[in-house]
């Protein structure tokens, strides 16, 4: 059945010929009728795919874990704000709001948590506050601006490369049927992103470019007066060679937890996202303002937020085996070196005088776990078999000349 998105992108192209890619995913994932993130339904059953958030309260709560350090380093202001860009649900917001006020006093009384998002935000708890937005609408933040699982779902452009030269791919309609065609790029952004990163033009490799990032990034900086951007998503930076080995490139879709489908079937009934160029990111933060911190994978991440230490809570607590076991599957999802683990986390600051990553690490701490509710996604009982987990997966490392007892931060 054709969805009300499809119907815009044909009407489109009929209209003026065929479109870029970067407005047919446009069109895919947030017209307003009929577009994949129109109503929040995919999001708020995990219908296509579930996030770290929705995988384990345990994530929001070490994000909570870091925001409070992030306001001791800040002095202690009262408000601090925490901004969420794209929140959704809201499921990362009420798993960090909750754990804040049950453990993290007196920061849960400063803590001023704002969520942003095109639609309005469900399932929410308070104190919170929700701006319906797509753009960053705030001045004078201080305090944290962060997102998860966002920048992939920014508009990508698409190239390959043919007889040596870059030509983008435009969508067009054909005997009533979506199709590819190449033609010259409509922004120069593509060779320009191409050159600057060293990619290998080998015939008939394609990619993506995000245009969206460096204005998304002067969004932020103008918003944030002084403190932290906190950005979680799954991609790649110039240390890895993993994408550029891969000749069609990292764009994706997911429809009932499978990926691979063509982009131009079910539009708007299935996700289309692109992995995150993080090199690019902290390119143009460094333009915007925004200096690096941190760049890290979710796995090394958690573990220095203390993740082990809330594996070892869970273990103790006096639990049925089922509820112990989907806990602790759950969490063993978040830092999985093939999975979720693999995420990266970028921390950028403004103003605020931190540049070594160690400063970022918390006090170590016991650390009591959050559990399951029925809001998850209950990875236990419709996915996984019950595997052991071992605490000492996230233990044993540590920072030259840093004693922590949690796992690293790298420096980017």
């Amino acid at each position: 059945m054709e969805t009300g998105a499809e119907r815009e992108v044909k009407a489109r192209i009929l209209d003026k010929g065929p479109i870029t890619f970067a407005e047919f995913m446009s069109i895919a994932l947030y017209h307003p009728r009929g577009g994949y993130y129109s109503d929040g339904a995919a999001l708020s059953n995990h219908r296509d795919f579930y996030t770290s958030p929705a995988a384990h309260p345990a994530f929001g709560a070490l994000v909570a874990v870091q925001l409070a350090r992030m306001w001791e380093l800040l002095d202690y202001p009262r408000p601090f704000y925490a901004v969420e860009l794209g929140a959704g649900s809201g499921i990362l917001a009420r798993g960090v709001v909750d754990y804040a006020a049950e453990s993290l006093r007196p920061f849960s009384e400063a803590l001023r948590y704002v969520a942003v998002d095109r639609s309005p935000p469900g399932g929410l708890c308070a104190p919170l506050r929700r701006l319906v937005s797509d753009a960053v609408p705030l001045k004078g933040v201080v305090g944290c601006l962060l997102s998860n699982e966002l920048v992939d779902s920014f508009p990508v452009h698409l190239f390959e490369v043919r007889d040596g030269r870059v030509l983008e791919v435009f969508v067009e309609l054909r005997d009533g049927v979506l199709r590819e065609t190449l033609s010259e790029p409509s922004t120069p952004l593509l060779e320009e992103r191409i050159r600057e990163r060293g990619l290998p033009l080998r015939e008939g490799c394609r990619g993506e470019v995000n245009p969206r990032v460096g204005p998304w990034m002067k969004e932020i900086a103008r918003a944030l007066q002084r403190g932290f951007v906190l950005t979680i998503d799954y991609g790649y930076d110039a240390e890895d060679p993993h994408p550029h080995d891969r000749m069609q490139g990292t764009l994706e879709t997911f429809y009932r937890h499978t990926s691979g489908g063509s982009p131009y079937q079910r539009v708007g009934a299935q996700d289309v996202t692109a992995h995150v160029d993080f090199t690019a990111m902290i390119s143009e933060g460094n333009l915007a303002g925004l200096r690096p911190v941190l760049l890290s994978t979710q796995a090394d991440w958690l573990g220095a937020m203390g993740m082990g230490r809330m594996i070892a809570d869970v273990r103790k607590q006096e639990l049925d085996q089922p509820v112990r076991d989907a806990n602790l599957m759950a969490m063993r999802e978040l830092v999985k070196p093939d999975g979720l683990g693999a995420f990266k986390i970028l921390i950028q600051e403004k103003d605020t005088g931190v540049a070594r990553p160690e400063r970022l690490l918390p006090t170590p701490s016991e650390r009591r776990a959050p559990l399951l509710r029925r809001e998850h996604a209950g990875l236990m009982k419709n996915k996984y078999p019950h595997a052991a987990f071992q605490t000492d997966e996230l233990t044993g490392y540590g920072i030259p000349g840093v004693q922590t007892g949690e796992a690293p931060l790298h420096e980017v």
